[in-house]
């Protein structure tokens, strides 16, 4: 036992700690970077902020650490004026504890709309992926065109002008009937675009039904009138031809009928039709205004008990039927709707989702994303034991799902008549693929961010720098990136049809996602690794398929910057590591260049732009670094397999720093001009032995001689 002398030890307290040891209630050196943020490997996000006077009126608005958005106070940040939020300095998603455990900052996040207006966007949203991997870029290579984007800020939402017009449609002639043929052409078109997600009617009932509601001159306002008006509006939205005018004179009047006479009363039709008005507004890039119809739908399937199967035995098997798959709608809604945009699902599921009989693989993977965006994302925590039960959850899935098609009335081919991909079965795997990336997403994140963070530090002490993936994260990294890889290469076949649906806000979701996953994986070096410039040229190419959606041009846009911003990365690196095996060189054989020489040329090749983000070779070549020894491929680095790829673009897996011997090289020492004996010591031991300069093989031809006037005639 230590007794107590009654001496009174002297605490010394730093003048400012930064936010990360505030936060973490840790003791703080003081210095920027503090030694417990160098310690964890943070040291990019170490700052403090100034303090200010409390004020009772004062907004104060935090955007989560992955959306790396923080609007301190709107009436002090002069910034928020302009809509241009403080961006801010954290860019990690989750941060990796001791015990097995992630959390996230207690903040929340904003996004500006088109009117100006902040929106709350969740830590799941797409965007809130896309604000995070802005503040790593700019960490990487400096400011470019992808970190500066003007519009990085704002949300896309294809808000019509002025007073809604469909509200005075009674006061118009309701729109003319299409033609029987017309018809039916415009029913497939919904069925084909809609199957799996909007999975409410059989594709006989609407077929059979039609003829006799277009006979009927008189039945306008029916509640078959309301849906038909719908289903026509879907399908004329998504079809191949130009018939947005006529999809939107469609949907307005079915809105109209829907709202003036079956808001009140919550029936089975009126969720089917407000479900189906959400799916027009997703197509129509208002993903706002279908958020809230959803809700109106949500709490109508509330009313009428479709959230609980035990009541089924008051109905007959035609009505069980209609009512399950109505509920299966509104969870495929709510869950796409939730996270995508980050918001809390407004649906919970009671039904145990993996019994085998009446099996549904659309039901059980909401199951999946219901857990993931309830037990990571909305208590802002993760572990490894979530994760373990969540990946047990997808396995037990991938064993199930085909045979539970039929049950989603998805057939079990890649293509239907007419060879036409099997959109039905894409939503489903492009779905699947999109939860392993919702669940790995914070690992992935912050693997890149911690080699981010390491690639700044100077290693003076000749020591290796601590890995930051650990070796039981490493597959949730490579199932990340994967999974992007997999929705990529799955969604390649429709590049090669001309039928396809033009707007399918699902397909575009996934293509972005998986997107902005592959160009982050350029700044964790992984591009060593995976194909990431096929996957993501082709990812362009699928979006640019969906032109007539505005989100999927906006996404188009971002990605194609992200792109730019990843060969500035690759071109950084590739000159850097180029500089130390010059200074090798040089150093055996000596040099003829001057040092202005090598610059001048530098600058050159570098293409117009890149000068800022490449920065100066050999400023960073006399950095006092040592550099640490790797194992071959920088990515491996972290457990990761290397396969040296080359892509479209001309990114090469570059290798330059793979050996031991060249890579705890002391740079700085050979900052002088070394001499002959200095170098030949770098060179393994090497006996005597006789070189052969011509081929291994046994017949050797003779080189004739050839008359040069030859040539000349």
């Amino acid at each position: 036992m230590i007794k107590n002398t009654g001496v009174r030890r002297r605490r010394y307290r730093c003048a400012e700690a930064c936010s990360t040891c505030k936060r973490r209630k840790e003791k703080c050196s003081g210095n920027r970077p503090c030694a417990r943020c160098i310690e964890r490997g943070v040291h990019v996000t170490c700052r403090s902020e100034p303090r200010q006077p409390s004020t009772r009126f004062t907004e104060s608005y935090n955007l989560n650490r992955e959306g790396s958005v923080a609007v301190e106070s709107a009436s002090r940040d002069p910034n928020v004026q302009d809509g241009r939020p403080q961006e801010s300095l954290y860019p990690l998603g989750l941060v990796m504890s001791n015990a097995s455990t992630t959390s996230v900052l207690e903040t929340s996040r904003l996004i500006q709309d088109t009117k100006g207006k902040y929106m709350f966007i969740g830590d799941s949203a797409d965007l809130s992926l896309l604000q995070n991997i802005c503040s790593l870029v700019g960490a990487s290579i400096g400011p470019c065109a992808f970190v500066e984007d003007p519009f990085r800020y704002q949300m896309v939402e294809s808000a019509p002008e002025g007073p809604a017009t469909w509200l005075h449609a009674r006061d118009h002639q309701h729109p003319a009937k299409p033609s029987f043929d017309e018809a039916v052409y415009l029913i497939r078109r919904y069925i084909m675009a809609t199957n799996c997600v909007l999975d409410l009617f059989d594709e006989s009932d609407l077929l059979d039904n039609v003829a006799n509601w277009l006979d009927n001159h008189s039945d306008h306002t029916s509640v078959l009138s309301a849906i038909y008006y719908l289903v026509f509006a879907i399908g004329a939205q998504t079809c191949p031809e130009d018939k947005d005018a006529l999809a939107k004179v469609y949907f307005d009047y079915g809105r109209y009928l829907t709202a003036s006479y079956f808001m009140e009363d919550p029936i089975i039709p009126t969720v089917q039709a407000y479900a189906m008005i959400t799916m027009y507004l997703l197509g129509a890039s208002r993903r706002n205004a279908a958020f809230m119809y959803l809700g109106t739908a949500v709490r109508a399937a509330y009313a009428l008990g479709l959230h609980r199967s035990d009541i089924a035995g008051l109905f007959t098997p035609a009505e069980i039927k209609t009512r399950e798959r109505v509920w299966k709608v509104m969870r495929i809604l709510d869950l796409f709707m939730g996270a995508s945009l980050g918001r809390p699902p407004s649906t919970e599921e009671t039904r145990n989702t993996e019994l085998d009989e009446n099996y549904s693989p659309s039901v059980d993977l909401c199951a999946i994303f219901e857990k993931i965006l309830t037990d990571i994302y909305a208590k802002r925590m993760i572990s490894t034991d979530t994760v373990q039960k969540i990946s047990q959850h997808h396995r037990r899935w991938t064993a199930h799902f085909q045979t539970g098609l039929d049950t989603d009335r998805i057939k079990d081919e890649e293509f239907l008549e007419g060879r036409l991909p099997n959109i039905g079965l894409i939503h489903v795997q492009e779905a699947y693929y999109w939860t392993i990336i919702l669940l790995t997403r914070p690992f992935f994140v912050e693997y890149v961010s911690s080699r981010i963070a390491l690639k700044s530090q100077n290693c003076g002490d000749g020591e290796r720098s601590p890995d930051p993936l650990r070796s039981s994260h490493r597959i949730q990294v490579h199932a990340c990136v994967n999974s992007a890889i997999s929705t990529v290469n799955m969604l390649r076949k429709l590049l090669g049809f001309d039928g396809i649906p033009k707007r399918l806000p699902f397909v575009v979701n996934s293509i972005f996602v998986s997107g902005l996953v592959l160009g982050l994986s350029y700044f964790g070096d992984l591009y060593k690794t995976y194909p990431l410039d096929d996957s993501l040229g082709t990812a362009l190419k699928l979006l640019a398929l969906f032109s007539q959606d505005a989100v999927a041009k906006r996404n188009l846009a971002i990605l194609e910057s992200l792109l730019d911003a990843c060969r500035i990365y690759v071109q950084k690196e590739a000159k850097e590591n180029m500089a130390i095996h010059s200074q090798l060189v040089s150093g055996m054989f000596g040099q003829i260049h001057t040092e202005d020489d090598k610059e001048d040329s530098g600058t050159t090749n570098t293409p117009e732009g890149d000068q800022s983000s490449v920065g100066n070779i050999e400023d960073q070549l006399r950095r006092p670094a040592v550099f640490n020894r790797m194992e071959p491929h920088d990515a491996t680095d972290q457990g990761l397999t290397s396969v040296s790829t080359v892509g479209s673009s001309g990114s090469v897996g570059l290798n330059t720093l793979d050996r031991p011997e060249i890579n705890n090289l002391n740079l700085e020492a050979m900052a002088a001009p070394p001499t002959f004996q200095d170098d030949i010591s770098m060179l393994p031991p090497m006996s005597p032995r006789t070189l052969w300069f011509g081929s291994y093989e046994d017949n050797v031809p003779l080189f004739s001689m050839i008359d040069a006037r030859d040539f000349l005639e």
